[in-house]
């Protein structure tokens, strides 16, 4: 029995059917697309539907296929998640950072000239500030305000007595280098936590 084979252009794949009519319906049904191909029982080869004796006037007349219409719907994320991703490292960076400023709190560089460092009398400047005195005993730390022992939970309270009844508004800060900075940073936040106007932080020796 003759029959007609359908195909996509190029495709292995092969639909057959029993008379032209029944391509025909298939074309105008929008089954099949002019340039398909088709191949009838006397045929030797492969020919675009639109091109075929049979069908290529019945062809002219099949409006093509409506463009894709572009989903107005979808929303690209990508450019969201790379803005978010920038403000997330923004974040971590300025989070580190104010946390090494706040255990690190080195004093500004104010020698008179190059080389030599500002030399402080405590004569002229005992009147604003009261000294705080960090040496080791031995493996235990021992901190001293005004030259009263005080441990590191009581120095927040000491130094706010201080500043309540005297006119002693600045700290000066003499810590011996074996101190570890654990408890430097502990005063240091106690002074800062007051409102202490200035901080002048002796180099360890």
């Amino acid at each position: 029995m003759s029959a007609w084979y359908v195909r996509k252009e190029g495709s292995p794949e092969v639909l057959a059917l029993p008379t032209a009519v029944e391509v025909l319906t298939g074309l105008r049904d929008g089954n099949f697309l002019p340039t398909d191909e088709v191949k009838g029982p006397t045929d030797a080869t492969w020919r675009a539907i639109e091109v075929h004796p049979t069908f290529a006037e019945a062809a002219e007349y099949i409006d093509p296929p409506p463009p894709e219409v572009a989903d107005d719907t979808h929303l690209d994320m990508n450019p969201l998640i790379d803005v978010c991703l920038v403000l997330l490292i923004f974040f971590i960076l300025t989070i580190t950072y104010a946390s090494i400023e706040r255990a690190l709190d080195v004093p500004p560089d104010t020698a008179d000239e190059k080389g030599a460092p500002q030399k402080i009398d405590f004569k002229d400047i005992k009147d604003r500030i009261f000294k705080v005195v960090v040496k080791m005993d031995g493996e235990r730390p021992v901190i001293k305000i005004e030259g009263k022992e005080v441990t590191q939970d009581q120095v927040f309270t000491e130094m706010q007595n201080i500043i309540n009844t005297t006119t002693r508004k600045e700290m000066l800060l003499d810590i011996d280098k074996d101190v570890p900075w654990g408890v430097e940073t502990a005063i240091l936040d106690a002074a800062k936590g007051n409102k202490v106007h200035n901080i002048i932080n002796n180099q360890r020796k």
